[in-house]
């Protein structure tokens, strides 16, 4: 049994405030081929459950036909998800990673404009940052950082962005540029912000790691 496999099993049983930090997607790589079939079955399992911890680590640990059939038809629509529920929102986040459909991106932008739960915003902010690197998600998030009168809505816009392309305020490697290309984003004028956008937009982005 790996060390991978024990996280998984302590992390499903957790209680309280551990429980709330879901599961450690990372370790997943390191999964014998038995335990990823066992893996897999226990979040289909928490699926089944509505259980808000098992949508994304679905995705990550398994990314094929089965897992986008399984959760398509738990997405709230998107007229109604700033009003859905949390397992809901995980779902359309564990969507965006899937397909990066328009559909999916429209319903998590929704949340992110209009929802006043800060959690259920972050939840949404997650989704549009790991959505799938071929989907127009960071030219939304580009057309939020412009067009955002809010400035807390859009610096989280701004840092959802940078964080989607590799730019990271907690790694000493690229906070201080990261912090340079926030600020132009956040409080500069049309000039900088277009041209730190331009800068983020060319730089790859970072895809979940799988």
């Amino acid at each position: 049994m790996t060390a991978a496999y024990d996280l998984f099993i302590k992390q499903l049983k957790a209680e309280g405030r551990e429980r709330l930090e879901g599961f450690s997607t990372s370790n997943f790589r390191q999964l014998t081929a038995d335990e990823r079939i066992k893996v897999r079955q226990a979040l289909v399992d928490l699926v089944a459950q509505h259980d808000m911890r098992a949508p994304v680590p679905l995705s990550v640990l398994s990314p094929e036909g089965d897992t986008l059939a399984l959760l398509e038809p738990l997405a709230p629509a998107a007229a109604t998800a700033a009003q859905a529920t949390d397992f809901e929102l995980q779902v359309l986040a564990a969507l965006a990673l899937l397909s990066g459909r328009p559909i999916v991106l429209d319903a998590l932008e929704g949340v992110f404009t209009k929802a006043t739960d800060n959690w259920k915003r972050g939840i949404a902010m997650d989704g549009l940052r790991w959505a799938l690197p071929a989907s127009d998600a960071s030219p939304r998030l580009a057309r939020l950082v412009r067009a955002m009168d809010d400035e807390d809505l859009r610096a989280d816009a701004a840092d959802t962005l940078l964080q989607r392309h590799g730019w990271y305020l907690t790694d000493a490697a690229t906070q201080v540029e990261a912090l340079q290309l926030l600020r132009a984003l956040v409080d500069g004028d049309a000039t900088q912000r277009d041209t730190a956008l331009v800068k983020v937009l060319k730089t790859p982005v970072k895809p979940v790691p799988r």
